[in-house]
């Protein structure tokens, strides 16, 4: 049975193009094009750009994308548990135990003492109050609040203002009375990609924080996303709360009209 890479290795040859074609035509560096090819990606922090690259490559070659990034990911899965079958156990020498409790031990102690002698005595008089993180839970609800607050500072912004300040807008037409406008917005730097329904790529980027992009919900954009918990949604400008949680990696997610988070 032929491999995701073998698959694209095939197809290339067969319409007579090299590496380096498929390279300038893509965008994308030879040695990816050659490690995606000979099966070498590892499911590292890079694999979320790396599907992207496949998804570009396969799409250029016409074949069954879907289909290929299934195979690609079932793949990457089977040779990361081979990998756990090798991994030696690491022997911990006790003695090495017994010096790191010692050298733990000397710091604490010097830190104790420094605090009694010089902290303590001066701040006697000082009151702290701790305040506990804010739950995850409760962080949309907060960056919501904000951002309807920072609304409010300048009652002169409407919302077609808002929709043509986006620093990345969808190519189309926007309908106050018809359309249903998305706008995604980073609150960290976050790689994003977005698919049209015939898997023609939209955008594909590294977004700098506080860039938006905004499109009308009835395009049923697919969305591929490096960390979904970086992304605010908004849906003809109220905040929905976050496309996912911290660290999720989204493929071919599609936002709709009711999206809640």
């Amino acid at each position: 049975m032929k491999t995701a890479g073998q698959i694209l290795s095939i197809e290339r040859n067969h319409k007579n193009l090299s590496i380096s074609d498929i390279s300038i035509e893509l965008k994308i560096s030879k040695s990816i094009i050659i490690d995606l090819e000979n099966d070498n990606i590892k499911n590292n922090s890079d694999i979320i750009f790396n599907i992207g690259h496949l998804r570009s490559y396969s799409n250029f070659l016409e074949l069954d994308t879907d289909t290929i990034v299934k195979k690609f990911k079932e793949e990457l899965s089977f040779n990361f548990k081979e990998e756990k079958k090798y991994i030696t156990p690491i022997v911990e020498n006790n003695f090495f135990k017994i010096e790191k409790f010692f050298a733990a031990s000397i710091i604490l102690i010097i830190f104790t003492s420094f605090y009694f002698l010089f902290i303590d005595q001066n701040d006697n008089e000082m009151n702290f109050a701790l305040v506990p993180d804010i739950p995850e839970s409760l962080e949309p609800i907060v960056e919501k609040a904000n951002t309807f607050d920072n609304l409010s500072q300048s009652s002169d912004i409407t919302k077609s203002d808002l929709i043509n300040n986006s620093s990345a807008i969808a190519s189309i037409e926007f309908d106050e009375d018809l359309a249903t406008v998305a706008t995604l917005k980073m609150l960290n730097p976050t790689w994003l990609q977005l698919r049209d329904e015939d898997n023609n790529i939209v955008l594909s980027k590294l977004m700098d924080k506080d860039e938006e992009f905004s499109y009308e919900l009835k395009l049923n954009y697919n969305i591929t996303a490096g960390n979904a918990g970086n992304i605010l949604v908004l849906i003809d400008n109220e905040v929905r709360g976050k496309i996912g949680k911290y660290g999720d990696i989204l493929d071919s997610f599609v936002l709709y009209k009711d999206f809640t988070n």
